[in-house]
């Protein structure tokens, strides 16, 4: 629980993302050393397989996923700017959150910027929005004062 805590609070996500991070943290111990198995990995040795952590990204990171053609018109986006929350439990993919309409999305599809998690991306949001509010207010008092 603890893991998945923090990693929720590191990404600045809200509340309503605990259930994924709770699944990420599961994930990520199932992948990791245990030493109930002597320095081993849980999935390697359930599965007899070495487990390929190429694929591990940053829970929280802001993504671009890719839209196909048929669910896009010529000249719109071919992406969506998401946020990463999760993988695909029964085959490979991952699961994002798409803020526009409040829905999960999973793509294999996808590029990734590690480097910008949910709060940074909020942040953003918050200084376009104030920018957005001075020019309008700058605006207002241009035409005043020249009326």
């Amino acid at each position: 629980m603890e893991r998945a805590w923090c990693m929720r609070l590191h990404a600045g996500l809200p509340l309503q993302f605990w259930v994924d991070s709770i699944d990420m943290a599961i994930y990520l111990i199932k992948r990791g050393p245990s030493s109930s198995l002597d320095g081993g990995i849980p999935k390697e040795a359930w599965t007899g397989k070495k487990v390929n952590y190429s694929f591990l990204k940053t829970f929280g990171s802001e993504a671009f996923v890719h839209i196909n053609k048929e669910n896009r018109r010529k000249l719109e986006a071919k992406s969506k700017k998401c946020t990463f929350i999760g993988y695909g439990v029964n085959d490979f993919g991952y699961h994002f959150h798409d803020y526009e309409k409040q829905k999960i999305i999973r793509s294999r599809d996808v590029i990734f910027n590690e480097k910008v998690l949910y709060k940074d991306q909020l942040q953003e949001k918050k200084q376009e929005k104030e920018n957005t509010e001075y020019t309008v207010l700058d605006e207002i008092t241009e035409k005043s004062d020249g009326a």
